[in-house]
C-alpha cells in the first residue's frame, strides 16, 4: 500500500472489479482514473470511485457517457473537466466531501440528473444559494434540479467574468509579494505608487466575482423563460380550452338523445302494461263492468268485437292453464 504523500501510481484490474453493470474501484488508493480500461466494459453504467486519491478525473472521463450513476464522494477532486456535461446519461452524482469551489457551465446538457449531493465541498457564495444545504434526499434532488436549470439559461458573458474573477484571484497573492519587494528596494514614494496595482486589482476581482453571484442568484428555477414560450403556452391551453368546449356541446346532444329515447320507451311499457292490467281485470275479474261496456258499443261492431274478445279470452286461459300444470302432466 503506498502512503499518501507517494505520487507512485496504483495499478487496479479493473476486471475483477466489474460485476453485472456496476464497476466498484472504492477503497483502491487510486490518484488517476482507468479510463480506457473501464470504457472497455460497454455494459457498465454504474461506477464507484469514493474513497480514493483523486484530484480530478483526467483528460478523457468524458467517452464514458454510458454512466447512469457515479460516485466521486471522499476524494480531493478540486474541479471537473469542462466537457463533463457529455455524460448525458447520468442520474445520480455523489460528490460528497471534496474540494470543489464552482461547477462547470456544461452541467446543463445534464438533463436527466435527478441527484446531486455537494455536501463538504468549499463552494462560493453564489453556488451555495443553488445548490443548497443537501442535507436529504429531498434536497439532493431539488441541488440537481437547481444546477441543471441554472446553468442551462447561464450566458456566456457571465461565464467570461466568473474564469476572469478566478484568475485574477489565483495571482493576487504573486502581486502581493512583487510590491512588497519594490517597496523594500525603491522606497517612498515610487514603492507607494507601484503599491496601488495590487489593490486595483483586487477590487476588479471583487466586482467582477459580486456580478457573477448577482447574476446567479438573479434568476429562480420556476421563473426561467421567455416571451414567446409564455405566448406559446397560452395559445396551447386556449386550444384545449375550446377543444373541451366542442366536445362538452357534443357530449350535451347525445345525452339529451338518449335521456328523450330513455324515457319515451319506458313510458311505452308502462302504458301497454296499465292496458294489459285493465283488460285482464275488466274481462276476467269484472263480467258485470263488460256487460256495461258492450251497451255503449254500437250494433254495427258489436258481434264483430264480442267474437274478437271472446277467442282471445279462451286463448288467454288456454295459455294461463297450460303454463300452471306440471311438465309431465303436460
Amino acid at each position: 500500500m503506498p502512503k499518501p504523500g507517494d505520487k507512485a501510481k496504483v495499478k487496479v484490474n479493473v476486471k475483477e472489479r466489474v460485476v453485472d453493470e456496476t464497476c466498484d474501484l472504492s477503497l483502491s488508493e487510486l490518484s488517476e482514473i482507468p479510463v480506457r480500461e473501464i470504457a472497455s466494459f460497454k455494459r457498465v453504467t454504474v461506477l464507484d470511485l469514493s474513497s480514493n486519491r483523486l484530484v480530478n478525473l483526467g483528460k478523457n472521463f468524458s467517452i464514458l457517457t454510458r454512466l447512469v450513476r457515479l460516485d466521486l464522494s471522499k476524494n480531493q477532486i478540486k474541479f471537473l473537466p469542462e466537457d463533463f456535461g457529455q455524460l448525458e446519461q447520468l442520474r445520480h452524482l455523489d460528490l460528497y466531501n471534496n474540494c470543489l469551489e464552482h461547477l462547470p457551465i456544461s452541467f446543463g446538457q445534464l438533463r436527466r440528473l435527478r441527484y446531486l449531493d455537494l455536501k463538504g465541498n468549499p463552494l462560493t457564495p453564489a453556488w451555495e444559494k443553488i445548490v443548497g444545504c443537501c442535507s436529504t434526499q429531498k434536497d439532493c434532488q431539488q441541488a440537481a434540479k437547481n444546477t441543471v436549470s441554472i446553468c442551462a439559461n447561464y450566458k456566456p458573458e457571465f461565464i467570461e467574468r466568473e474564469r476572469l474573477a478566478a484568475q485574477e484571484s489565483q495571482k493576487m497573492p504573486g502581486a502581493g509579494d512583487s510590491s512588497a519587494t519594490a517597496v523594500q528596494t525603491n522606497g517612498g514614494a515610487a514603492g507607494g505608487k507601484k503599491s496601488t496595482k495590487p489593490n486595483n486589482k483586487k477590487a476588479k476581482a471583487k466586482k467582477l466575482a459580486g456580478g457573477g453571484d448577482n447574476e446567479l442568484t438573479i434568476k429562480p428555477v420556476n421563473a426561467v423563460g421567455s416571451a414567446g414560450t409564455a405566448s406559446a403556452l397560452g395559445s396551447k391551453s386556449t386550444q384545449k380550452n375550446n377543444q373541451k368546449k366542442k366536445n362538452s356541446k357534443g357530449d350535451s346532444w347525445l345525452n339529451l338523445l338518449s335521456r328523450a329515447a330513455l324515457s319515451s320507451l319506458v313510458s311505452f311499457l308502462v302504458l301497454f302494461i296499465i292496458n294489459l292490467l285493465t283488460i285482464y281485470m275488466i274481462m276476467f275479474k269484472n263480467p258485470d263492468i263488460a256487460d256495461k261496456l258492450v251497451e255503449y258499443i254500437p250494433h254495427q261492431y258489436r258481434d264483430w268485437i264480442l267474437t274478437k274478445t271472446e277467442i282471445f279470452r279462451l286463448r288467454v286461459t288456454d295459455w294461463i292453464s297450460e303454463f300452471r300444470t306440471p311438465p309431465e302432466e303436460h
